[in-house]
């Protein structure tokens, strides 16, 4: 049975809401701590991007531009690849290759993940259009910077043979279009979008007495990603506790969307930035 409203553990968030804008038509600002995380996501996602590149580099400059040598004049035809002081086998060359580009792709895939975080903490203004584009999808960009010249010199690399050749560059393929989706941002926040969510939240929350600074309050449970206008959301049915503060703080909880249906006698589902009253607030 779906635990009543009334039996709920209610919280109030307890990190400082951003302080309201000055001018420019804005009602809030991103909140300080919200910025100082979010910078602090972004120089850890920088860290995986720079270890990925530095991983791609053995790749190419110790294993695909290196040249085979022939241990046993007898054999002319086996050929043994030098590589960080060792001497690798056919295989074992192939299997270091398919290794460290699943390795490069890996770390690749978790610095967007940070971005995408510090992004929606501190996002960019849709004012600037060139910057909005490159912060929110710089992930895409690194990975097709990234794989696209590893991809080229796996396809032109003479060493791999047959299907090991093939195999190679599947995953390199796979990698590259894995790292560039997982990098790519298909729903950007931005100060504008926060903004109306802001103001929406004073305008269609239920207990418009219930406010932070006046900023308006929204309502979110542990878990999942999304925020609500109102503490009568279906999705709390199961929860026994409930938080509730301003837009920063839902997002600093990690709360990053809107929930995406009608309730709180506001239509989300046509307009996310601008929702529709169901009837009078």
């Amino acid at each position: 049975m779906a635990t009543t409203s009334s039996t709920k553990k209610i919280v109030q968030a307890t990190n400082e809401p951003a302080a309201k804008g000055s001018g420019g038509g804005t009602t809030h600002q991103t909140a300080p701590e919200n910025r100082a995380k979010g910078n602090q996501f972004r120089l850890i996602a920088i860290a995986f991007w720079v270890v990925a590149i530095v991983v791609e580099c053995f790749v190419i400059f110790g294993l695909l531009l290196k040249k085979s040598v022939q241990i046993d004049p007898s054999t002319p035809d086996v050929n043994s690849y030098p590589f960080l002081g060792m001497t690798l086998s056919q295989n074992a060359y192939f299997g270091w290759i398919i290794a460290l580009i699943v390795v490069c792709g890996i770390l690749s895939v978790i610095g967007s993940q940070f971005w995408k975080k510090a992004n929606h903490l501190d996002p960019a203004s849709e004012k600037d259009k060139v910057r909005f584009f490159v912060q929110n999808q710089l992930g895409a960009i690194i990975a097709m910077v990234a794989f696209i010249p590893l991809l080229i010199l796996v396809i032109l690399d003479k060493n791999l043979q047959g299907a090991q050749k093939g195999i190679a560059i599947a995953v390199a393929a796979v990698v590259l279009a894995g790292s560039t989706v997982a990098g790519a941002e298909f729903n950007p926040s931005s100060i504008e979008n926060q903004d109306q969510q802001a103001q929406n939240a004073v305008l269609y929350g239920q207990n418009e007495s219930n406010t932070v600074d006046g900023q308006g309050t929204v309502w979110w449970v542990a878990g999942g990603t999304v925020y609500h206008y109102c503490q009568t959301s279906q999705d709390f049915s199961q929860s026994d506790t409930l938080y509730h503060g301003s837009l920063d703080q839902a997002i600093s909880a990690g709360k990053t969307r809107l929930a995406f249906r009608n309730e709180c006698n506001v239509d989300n589902t046509t307009d996310k930035g601008n929702p529709t009253p169901l009837s009078t607030p």
